[in-house]
């Protein structure tokens, strides 16, 4: 629950009609500002750093995944290619040794 700033005014003349005006500015002293519960407090920010590990954990796996898979497919162009390449030079030398 949020307090506003009239209810805060309220309690401050509340507690200076029963206590005093040093004792009601010291207790008012005490209690955050209004809109402090928008701040975010250490522990707060512990969770959000945890999430954030675990999403850049989770884009570090599937970054990897998708190297793997890319290095892989490289790989067999690459093996297919010089499979075939092999294949057309051996039928080119043959094919001149029979003709010659």
């Amino acid at each position: 629950m949020s307090v506003t700033e009239q209810q805060r005014h309220q309690l401050f003349t509340w507690l200076e009609e029963t206590m005093g005006s040093d004792r009601a500015a010291t207790m008012m002293s005490l209690l955050p500002p209004v809109g402090w519960a928008d701040v975010a407090t250490k522990h707060d920010l512990a969770q959000l750093e945890s999430r954030l590990d675990l999403r850049f954990e989770t884009l570090e796996h599937k970054f990897e995944a998708r190297l793997q898979a890319e290095i892989t497919r490289s790989i067999r162009t690459f093996a297919t290619l010089l499979v075939t390449s092999q294949a057309a030079v051996i039928g080119l030398i043959t094919g001149l040794y029979v003709i010659g």
